[in-house]
């Protein structure tokens, strides 16, 4: 009783230390997750209420990541991760036009897309793959389903049913969406339909051209030092075009130091060194021995004759080289091949082969008879109980697994004459039906290898490399310092903008944990010695500016430079307008004033280029449509020049006004096909990239 009552007296100092203990371990969890009870949840990107989930994000990415390994494509991880990101949100936002438009597939739509004669795009490949299984004489979406529904009447066991109905059902989802698409693009591009008025325009733009002669005085023939700027100047050009420079996320300005990880000159001695006595004992030794032992050694074995090998420079070896001689026949910095002759043989290079493979080895006799009484290898080539090639040239060099019983029964085979091979294949009886055709005669076959290796940094270069970077950092905390000192302490300094959605900075790969380290920071921050996961460099990273409003300010070295440079074209062309202004009463005149010939060209207003002048010249070539013949034009303030004209005769196009051919032209330069879809549906939102919340950070030193 006593303990009771000491517990009672203590309960509310208890439940404050529960509750004390709970709260540590959720603030504990929230600051190293970020995401768990607060933030982005399990969001991964998000554009208004349109959200993507981190678990569709990550089956997609798989789902993509298989994609690129089955076509054999090497593509960057982190970019393709960003690419899924983009697609998962634009179908987000494409299910909201779906559901506002009132866009739908029925179910009548879905059965005629999977089961009809001619079945939707998405759905044929399935279609024909699933037919072919299941041995049906000709692809048919109704007759895969009719057996899918009815596994037991077509003997289908139940497993394959069930697995058939699921990939059907995947099937099926991913023709409706295409089907909702469709739709989708259908409609939204009659929005971007020529209409009459349209098709007349463009008819009438390019109906009338004006055949002009000019005179161009470009900015670039006055010096620098007569069109100074100011810092007016180049915010007036922000001004004027911060349209240009709107941003849709946070970016931060950043200046980074990247250094890759390579050989110092001892590695290469050294590595000159192993290469030197791996040769040696390659030469002095049997088979691979100088360099079996050594993982540092890269080594392809082959049996081919010369007429295989591909590579110009093994071949020029294995022909000029006797068995058992090994040579370096690539040497660059810090990488090598050798190659070693191992043996030479004759044998058989190829054969013309013809082949029947059977579901049965008791169809042998019906076939072979058959053959015997002129049936043609082609009769059996897709049966319910043969496959056949005819006809076939095939390597018997290398044969990669294969039994070699197949081989040298090919090899002893009389040309022209059937014969059924029959074996079995973990306990599985096969037979085969060969004939061979042909046999080409023994060639010399070489077995050789060729053996690469690289010279990778020492520990003491990588120890190196780290601590020049580390002090460096050390001594310039600050972004100032940092990018002030970098080049007296033998480092190149590169600008960059990053935001959440870059997939790395700059163009280096497996850089987007920097990329996380960026945008956790804070302005004026210098980040550790950052490596990535391959050891292939080094990076500082220090945090210049942080923007986060809706455009770029104009004093962003990412603009300031392109500003500068237009203001400075202004400041030129303001003053050759001043100094030609008036000059001159005919075209003649400008010529000699200006120190240029007079140049003639026929000018069309639809064009985006006026003559040799420049493309985007959208005020000059107002003056010129609306300018009267014969009258002296200018000068004429272009982007890039100073312009007088005169439009010496018009011509009009002879050809007469047709609706459907200008309505073409006008679909296909101004139609749907233009726009971004996605930039469309996000509109004026913006995009909130959370996807570095589920990265691990950079690998610092």
């Amino acid at each position: 009783m006593a303990t009771l009552e000491k517990i009672r007296s203590k309960s509310v100092l208890l439940f404050v230390i529960i509750i004390v203990a709970l709260l540590a371990f959720i603030l504990g969890d929230f600051l190293t997750s970020g995401r768990t009870y607060f933030g982005s949840g399990m969001t991964v990107a998000q554009v208004g209420d349109k959200k993507v989930d981190y678990h569709d994000y990550q089956a997609r990415l798989e789902q993509a990541n298989e994609q690129m390994r089955n076509s054999n494509q090497n593509v960057d991880g982190d970019e393709l991760s960003q690419n899924v990101i983009n697609s998962l949100l634009f179908e987000e936002l494409l299910k909201q036009e779906y559901r506002d438009l009132g866009l739908r597939v029925s179910d009548k739509e879905i059965s005629e897309a999977m089961t009809g004669v001619m079945p939707h795009r998405n759905a044929q490949q399935f279609i024909y793959t699933v037919s072919r299984q299941l041995g049906l004489e000709n692809p048919s979406g109704k007759e895969v389903l009719d057996r899918i529904n009815n596994p037991a009447k077509y003997n289908l066991p139940v497993e394959a049913g069930q697995q058939l109905k699921t990939l059907w059902a995947a099937t099926e989802a991913d023709v409706e969406n295409a089907m909702l698409q469709e739709k989708f693009y259908r409609l939204v591009g009659g929005l971007f339909t020529a209409n009459t008025l349209d098709a007349k325009s463009v008819y009438n733009d390019n109906a009338t051209t004006r055949h002009i002669s000019y005179v161009s005085k470009p900015a670039a023939t006055v010096p620098d030092t007569e069109a100074e700027v100011t810092d007016a100047d180049i915010k007036a050009q922000w001004d004027k075009n911060k349209n240009n420079y709107r941003i849709d996320e946070e970016l931060r300005e950043i200046d980074y130091i990247y250094v890759v990880i390579e050989p110092s000159q001892d590695d290469i001695v050294a590595g000159q060194q192993v290469v030197e006595n791996a040769l040696a004992a390659l030469n002095s030794g049997e088979g691979l021995n100088g360099v079996d032992s050594d993982s540092r050694f890269v080594v392809n074995r082959a049996t081919a004759p010369l007429s295989k090998i591909t590579d110009a420079r093994v071949k020029n070896f294995i022909d000029t080289t006797a068995a058992g001689t090994a040579k370096v026949i690539v040497s660059q910095r810090d990488k090598y091949t050798l190659a070693k002759v191992l043996g030479v043989t004759n044998d058989v290079d190829s054969i013309n082969v013809s082949m029947i493979a059977l579901a049965s080895p008791e169809k042998a006799d019906t076939v072979m008879t058959a053959l015997a009484n002129g049936a043609k290898w082609a009769d059996f080539a897709d049966t319910d109980f043969s496959q056949a090639q005819d006809s076939i040239w095939t390597s018997l060099v290398n044969l990669n697994g294969i039994d070699t019983k197949i081989k040298n029964a090919l090899l002893a085979a009389t040309v022209g004459q059937p014969f059924v091979m029959t074996d079995s294949i973990n306990g599985n009886i096969y037979s085969q039906i060969y004939r061979v055709n042909a046999r080409r005669s023994p060639v010399p076959v070489y077995d050789y290898a060729v053996i690469n290796y690289t010279i990778d940094p020492s520990n003491a270069t990588l120890e190196k490399l780290s601590n020049d970077l580390r002090t460096f950092i050390s001594a310039n905390s600050s972004a100032d310092d940092f990018t002030a000192n970098a080049a007296e302490a033998g480092f190149m300094v590169l600008p960059d903008l990053v935001g959440a959605s870059h997939p790395h900075i700059a163009n280096i790969s497996d850089s987007r944990g920097a990329v996380k380290w960026v945008m956790e920071g804070k302005k004026g921050q210098v980040s550790p010695v950052i490596q990535d996961n391959k050891q292939s460099y080094l990076m500082a990273i220090a945090i210049k500016d942080i923007y986060d409003g809706e455009y770029l300010p104009w004093d962003c070295y990412q603009i300031k430079n392109q500003l500068r440079a237009r203001a400075v074209t202004a400041k030129k062309l303001d003053k050759l307008m001043a100094d030609y202004q008036g000059k001159a009463g005919d075209i003649n005149g400008y010529a000699t004033a200006m120190e240029l010939p007079v140049a003639q060209a026929d000018v069309i207003f639809s064009s985006p280029r006026v003559a040799s002048i420049g493309v985007g010249e959208s005020a000059l070539q107002g003056q010129i449509a609306s300018a009267a013949e014969k009258s002296l034009v200018g000068p004429v303030k272009g982007n890039n020049s100073v312009v007088v004209f005169v439009v010496d005769s018009v011509s009009d196009e002879s050809r007469p006004y047709n609706f459907d051919e200008y309505a073409g032209t006008f679909n296909r330069t101004m139609g749907i096909g233009l726009f971004d879809p996605f930039t469309l549906l996000v509109g004026k939102e913006n995009v909130k990239n959370n996807s570095l919340n589920f990265i691990n950070s950079a690998v610092a030193e």
